[in-house]
């Protein structure tokens, strides 16, 4: 595997995550006096963005430069955070999380591909699980500096901190310029609709890709939806801004180790990982449910355990796919989320704002426990094809 290469995936993911504004961007919200539907709007402004442009993405992304595509998206969080500063309102909240959302789909399937195609033309497939969990596990470490540099630097406000990211954010789209121009990508001739139309007919046409797609959909939506109010989670227990910063620190350590170790479980059954996603869910609403200080030591594990799954679903996916359609396909389970996503960020802000926030956390918790036991069961009575590792 070509040192170098590797190398600059992970620099690419470090800056793409070193965002001092990410830990705190939900309680700035808040500060700012967004309500708990409010909150939950601009986050679901993110996920609509992102589906709306999830699965355009990975057309042009099988079909133009994969590199150009993650610099260009990076421009559009930077935008993003200067309308932040420009104007801390509702309004533009919801616009950066649009452009962080439009940041978002240009990104994840498009840098999947770009990586699996590389190791591949490398003779190296399958190291990928390997190499995108470490890349993860770069992101998340990069995420948990981050977050303690924001412990201390939230004594100069949002705005310092905003300012930060956007300097970072940049170098991020310059690492991105770095990365291989994957060219056997780019000698695809086929047009957007004809890879679009392939790419459904692959999903359409093997159960076993459908079923990846569903459970890492089901996975991506949880975890990713409840990211972004982990940081109210800590402030529902009482922490202070500066512990709550500290807290993401330590669920990042968590995703950085889930990330990292997540390769050593590419041979379990389909069932370890449905009795893993159950237990996250028990991890949560048992967190809600007390709702204390020490509650937030249930969800460190908890987002540990999400990588963990999400490496694994996204590796066997990935051996499953064609190249020709790689990054169409991969940005169909990344749209399948994403709805997904959309649907559970609106219940939870309506529990939140007709409730509280506690009982949006322990529904959650409760919704994912019942996923998983479901899964097992179900897979238990009736055992799938096996799968490639």
């Amino acid at each position: 595997m070509a040192p170098a290469f590797v190398g600059r995936v992970y620099l690419f993911k470090a800056l793409d995550a070193f965002v001092l504004i990410y830990p705190l961007y939900t309680v700035m919200f808040v500060d700012h006096g967004l309500t708990p539907v409010q909150v939950s709007a601009t986050l679901m402004a993110w996920s609509i963005t992102a589906f709306i442009l999830q699965i355009p993405s990975g057309v042009l992304a099988d079909r133009y430069s994969r590199r150009w595509i993650l610099a260009g998206a990076q421009m559009l969080r930077v935008i993003g955070f200067l309308v932040w500063i420009a104007s801390p309102s509702f309004l533009s909240c919801l616009v950066g999380m649009m452009l962080w959302g439009a940041k978002s789909a240009f990104t994840n399937g498009v840098f999947e591909a770009l990586v699996y195609d590389e190791l591949h033309g490398e003779g190296r497939a399958d190291d990928y699980s390997q190499v995108i969990g470490r890349a993860q596990g770069v992101g998340f470490a990069a995420v948990l500096a981050a977050s303690l540099s924001a412990s201390v630097s939230v004594q100069f406000g949002y705005t310092a901190i905003l300012w930060a990211s956007v300097v970072v954010v940049l170098g991020a789209a310059g690492a991105a310029v770095a990365l291989p121009r994957a060219r056997k990508t780019l000698r695809t001739n086929r047009h957007y609709l004809a890879l679009l139309k392939q790419g459904f007919q692959t999903v359409a046409g093997a159960p076993l890709i459908l079923g990846f797609i569903a459970f890492a959909a089901l996975s991506n939506a949880f975890g990713g939806g409840l990211e972004g109010f982990w940081p109210i989670f800590g402030s529902e227990t009482g922490l202070p801004a500066s512990q709550v910063a500290l807290f993401v620190a330590a669920i990042s350590a968590a995703q950085a180790g889930g990330s990292l170790t997540a390769h050593r479980l590419r041979r379990a059954t389909t069932s370890v990982f449905f009795a893993l996603f159950a237990a996250i869910g028990l991890l949560i609403t048992g967190a809600a449910v007390s709702l204390q200080p020490w509650s937030v030591a249930l969800i460190i594990p908890a987002a540990g355990l999400f990588k963990v799954v999400d490496v694994n679903f996204d590796a066997r996916l990935h051996h499953a796919i064609p190249t020709e359609t790689r990054a169409t396909i991969a940005a169909v389970k990344s749209f399948s989320g994403q709805v997904i996503m959309t649907g559970m960020l609106m219940t939870f802000g309506l529990l939140a704002q007709g409730v509280s926030y506690r009982a949006a956390f322990m529904a959650c918790g409760a919704a994912i426990a019942l996923i998983g036991l479901a899964a097992l069961v179900r897979n238990r009575l009736r055992p799938p094809a096996p799968m490639q590792t």
